[in-house]
């Protein structure tokens, strides 16, 4: 491909200096060029480019951005033509505004460059007095692509991206031209640092990021995880330093903004920052990114790359996909080079001497006794994170440990874990065997995958004992940097039960002593995993970690069913009968697909199969439980287990000990119920009682207490010793205090909880949850939470009714509670109708009594204070002012809102700066101002004016997180370019609330799509 070179930099305050060139950077032409043209796109590059949901039309500001560089002369486009057989690669250098132009979205008037065949690629060109023109160098290997993959999921942090589905579809992908991809599976950096460390120099090709980025104070950041799994914030200096003298020659940070500057582009994007730190080549996305158009480019980029494909051809087929696939962010994508832009990493399939990639998967070699293969593919495994964290963590790095026992009931996945394992463990030579263990059936699966007959024979000689033989073998294989990995499978009839527990059989207790004996005599690399339902009893075991399982819970559930064609969202099949299989699954990943089954099976009648599971689960059991270990449940075991079905979630240890008061031996069953696979333990060693036992809590005596003692646990153990609880936690303390009648506690996260819910517009949630609380207590907090959800649902007696009483019950002494539930009221009051005075009077009064004991008391910042004061009174006359014809009037108490808002609090250049949090609630209240003034102007028919005002207005409800309210004024500007007959302009808005609403299940998605009807027929009179 040809490149050629333009070079901007700013000359004069409305102008820069074009310096365009194709080889020779002294052999440059150059124009001037006048800002003023495209100021206007500069301004949009940072407001609809970046947060709009949909923009301006790309097709439009490419060309706008197209002429604005070609100019009356038309130098470019014959420059064009000139290299157009060849392929192009433009390479753009900018500074500061002009980086944030959408260079990607070029249109001749034809199409997009990048859709050109050849196509012609921008790259982003970070130059400077060293670097004085883009090369595209580097000779390909004769090899298979070899990628480097790490996914961040840090704890607490969401939402929890799909990355397993990330891998499978580049694995997918790349079946006609294999890669060998190896996973990073902590999401550490110091820990892909030592990875790395451990390959050649030049050993990976790519490396490929993914997870969530963002701006934190106006500097980029990487989600990256400790190595504990909580969240760092990790700049591209860090990863640099991690990589330092091993950058791969490409770099995809697949995360959000990775390739968005900062402060109005004074500060370099992540990707450029890793261009100054020695990286080559560098792919980031220009702002949030779809996850599925994220997924979608990544599998396209490196189907091109494993073909041999040079970097710059393989993007420009990557951008040429996602166009074809109509994805929504395909221009966000943005490749970032210095100085030597690395071509084709790898030759093409059919290279003579080309080495291959390595197999993709083990989990062949897990095999049932029908001799099929009994674990998901490597695309399609998911879940299980932290427990492959742990166990890796002992199989790569622990000098104390030989390997782990993986134990748990059937079905919950502990083969497929292991094969997940093996997958992460490419360096390892691995052997699976299913079943019986002994000394013969070890010696010959072992003597299979020695290459030296001599070796093979010296293990297969009889008259030494098998630890010795075992030892030097182990010693020879290690010293050849060659170990094993064993994988022992379906542990469990290996043993025998002794004692209300499990030991190993006697031959197989020789076997495993003489195994472990061997790797620790000489501290060889060798490891074991073992998969059992059971922990048992064996001296060796302490050399193992111990890791047992649960059922898939949270984001993991969610994407198993995805992945499962009737409880997928695409299924046809009902609702409830979905949500009652789900149920009856309870997680456990085999019953899941069991079920998946017959809910896809027409010829019988699944309602009543489930109903007859529901009332009776012994076939249920049969999948997933031995007859035999319900046997070993006693009385008092099962009367622990019972009490323990209280809690729906996995909770600590000391919470089951909180309703199990005087059991004796609690510790003892405890840990019995672990072994035996009758309590589940998650990753957090949280422990839940599964819901296919054969239990019930209805036979527990005094419920009431039962639930009384849970809550308490749970606030104890959570509540106060936890820093970030998820919802589901703080559903389940309420829970258990609303059953068990604690008062303060359902309060409190009650209270919590419908906050949350109504700023995630989910009003019926906290409707139901605020007035079942109130039956048990009357509080003026869950009285105003009510409000604001009824009055979101448009009930406005209603949402007046529990304003009123609110103010009533609230002390005035409260923080913040009176000037929230004035806030609430008195906005009410100003858009529903006439005010009551004695309302109004009562309002205003709670609500300057409350603002000068918070001004006395707590120290608020007076301006602040002054600023809530002055900008509800502005709003609420200026409301009576519209009621009665007062425009002008009401106009300028708005314009003081505005001013309020600007001057005092600074809005504007915390937003230029990236402070985004600190400024969400005067976001939100600021662009309800602007609304007001945006309907004020088109009602007098200025319709620019209006629409202007309301484009700021959606702007800000994004910055604010207020998709409700954004969904809203992007109807409204539809709506205006609707009554002005311009269709196309009226869709493009109408279009996009209408999908805003759908997700939000907004009441006014049916107006919209009226709308949107009278719009396309009136699209249809005029076509």
């Amino acid at each position: 491909m040809q490149i050629l070179h333009l070079d901007l930099k700013p000359v004069a305050e409305n102008y820069v200096e074009l310096r365009y060139f194709v080889d020779n950077p002294n052999q440059y032409e150059k124009r001037s060029l006048c800002l003023t043209e495209i100021a206007d796109l500069i301004k949009l590059a940072e407001r609809d480019y970046y947060v709009s949901f949909f923009p301006e039309d790309y097709t439009v500001t490419g060309r706008r951005l197209y002429n604005w560089l070609d100019g009356s002369d038309r130098w470019l486009q014959p420059l064009l033509d000139k290299y157009r057989r060849e392929g192009i690669v433009l390479a753009i250098a900018t500074t500061e505004k002009l980086a944030h132009l959408p260079w990607e979205v070029l249109h001749d008037g034809v199409s997009f460059l990048v859709e050109r065949v050849p196509a012609i690629v921008p790259v982003r060109w970070v130059s400077d007095s060293t670097v004085k023109k883009l090369t595209i160098e580097g000779e390909a290997e004769n090899r298979a692509l070899q990628v480097l993959f790490m996914a961040t999921s840090p704890l607490n942090v969401k939402p929890v991206l799909d990355f397993e589905g990330e891998e499978a579809r580049i694995l997918e992908a790349t079946k006609r031209q294999p890669l060998a991809l190896t996973v990073e599976e902590s999401g550490c950096l110091s820990e892909l640092g030592h990875l790395v460390d451990g390959y050649d120099r030049d050993y990976f090709d790519v490396l490929h990021l993914m997870g969530h980025a963002t701006l934190q104070d106006g500097q980029p950041r990487f989600i990256t995880e400790t190595a504990t799994g909580e969240a760092n914030y990790a700049s591209a200096g860090d990863i640099a330093q991690e990589l330092q003298f091993r950058l791969p020659k490409l770099i995809f940070l697949s995360g959000c903004r990775t390739g968005q500057a900062g402060n109005s582009g004074s500060v370099p994007s992540m990707a450029e920052e890793l261009l100054k730190s020695g990286a080559k080549a560098v792919l980031g996305w220009g702002q949030k990114v779809l996850d599925s158009d994220a997924t979608a480019a990544a599998a396209a980029l490196y189907q091109e790359l494993s073909a041999g494909k040079q970097i710059t051809e393989a993007v420009a087929c990557t951008y040429q996909a996602l166009i074809k696939n109509k994805a929504r962010d395909w221009h966000l994508l943005r490749l970032y080079a210095a100085g030597n832009l690395p071509g084709s990493l790898v030759t093409p399939l059919r290279k003579p001497g080309r080495k291959p990639a390595p197999p993709l998967s083990v989990s062949t070699q897990f095999l049932d006794p029908a001799g099929k293969v009994k674990v998901p593919t490597r695309e399609s495994f998911v879940g299980r994170r932290r427990q492959l964290q742990n166990c890796l963590r002992v199989l790569n790095q622990s000098t104390d440990e030989v390997g782990v026992l993986i134990h748990g009931m059937g079905g919950l996945g502990k083969s497929s874990l292991a094969a997940r394992l093996c997958d992460r463990l490419p360096t390892f030579e691995r052997v699976v065997w299913v079943g019986r263990i002994d000394e013969a059936n070890l010696v010959s699966r072992l003597t299979e995958k020695l290459d030296d007959n001599e070796e093979r024979k010296r293990l297969q000689n009889y008259d030494e004992e098998l630890k010795f033989r075992l030892r030097r073998v182990f010693q020879q294989l290690h010293e050849q940097a060659k170990p094993f990995l064993l994988v022992l499978d379906d542990f469990e009839v290996n043993l025998e039960p002794r004692d209300q527990s499990y030991v190993l059989q006697p031959e197989a207790a020789e076997v495993m002593k003489a195994l472990v004996w061997a790797i620790r005599e000489n501290s060889t690399s060798h490891r074991i995993i073992i998969t059992c339902r059971y922990d048992f009893e064996f001296t060796q075991l302490q050399y193992f970690c111990k890791q047992p399982l649960d059922v898939l819970q949270g984001a993991d559930l969610q994407k198993k069913c995805d992945r499962l064609t009737a409880f997928n969202s695409k299924s046809q099949v009902d609702e409830a009968l979905k949500s009652q299989a789900q149920k009856l699954a309870d997680g456990n990943p085999r019953l899941l697909e069991w079920l998946d089954k017959i809910l896809q099976n027409t010829t019988v009648d699944v309602a009543a199969i489930l109903n007859r599971l529901t009332a009776d689960p012994v076939e249920l059991r049969e999948q997933v439980l031995a007859e035999a270990l319900l046997e070993q449940m006693d009385t008092t075991m099962r009367e622990m287990l019972s009490r323990g079905l209280v809690f729906e979630l996995p909770v600590p240890k000391e919470a089951l000990a909180a309703v199990c008061e005087n059991m004796p031996n609690l510790e003892h069953y405890i840990s019995r119920a672990v072994a035996l696979g009758l309590l589940e333990v998650s990753y957090d060693q949280a422990l839940r009682v599964p819901r296919i036992l054969p239990l019930a809590l209805a036979l527990i005596k005094e419920t009431d207490s039962l639930y009384k003692n849970a809550a308490n646990g749970l606030y104890r153990f959570w509540w106060q010793k936890t820093e970030v609880l998820t919802e589901e936690q703080k559903i389940e303390i309420y829970r258990l205090a609303l059953l068990g009648k604690e008062e303060n506690i359902t309060v409190e996260i009650g209270r919590l909880l419908a906050q949350f819910w109504n700023s995630k517009y989910k009003y019926q949630k906290t409707i139901l949850v605020c007035k079942d609380i109130l039956k048990l207590v009357r509080n003026h907090q869950i009285m105003y939470y009510l409000a604001k959800a009824e009055e979101s649902l448009g009930h406005i007696s209603e949402a007046v009714d529990f304003y009123t009483q609110a103010l009533q019950l609230c002390p005035l002494e409260d923080e913040k509670t009176p000037l929230e539930i004035f806030q609430g009221g008195i906005s009410l009051y100003a858009r529903k109708g006439p005010l009551e005075e004695n309302v109004l009077n009562e309002f205003l009064r709670v609500y300057f009594s409350a603002l000068q004991i918070q001004q006395e008391n707590y120290g608020i910042r007076t301006e602040l204070a002054e600023v809530f004061s002055l900008t509800m009174t502005f709003e609420l006359r200026a409301g009576i002012a519209i009621r009665e014809n007062q425009i002008e009037l009401a106009k300028f108490l708005y314009e003081c809102c505005l001013d309020f808002y600007d001057k005092v609090c600074n809005i504007p250049t915390r937003i230029q700066i990236g402070e985004y949090s600190s400024v969400n609630g005067l976001c939100g209240s600021k662009a309800r101002i602007l609304c007001h003034l945006g309907t004020i102007n088109l009602n007098q028919g200025k319709t620019n004016e209006g629409r202007k005002l309301y484009l700021q207005a959606a702007q800000l409800f994004d910055y604010a997180g207020d998709d409700h309210n954004r969904a809203v004024t992007l109807a409204a500007i539809g709506t205006g370019w609707l009554r002005q007959g311009d269709t196309v302009m009226a869709l493009n808005y109408l279009h996009e609330a209408s999908a805003m609403m759908q997700l939000l299940v907004m009441p006014e998605l049916e107006v919209v799509n009226k709308l949107i009807t009278e719009a396309q027929s009136e699209q249809e009179k005029n076509s």
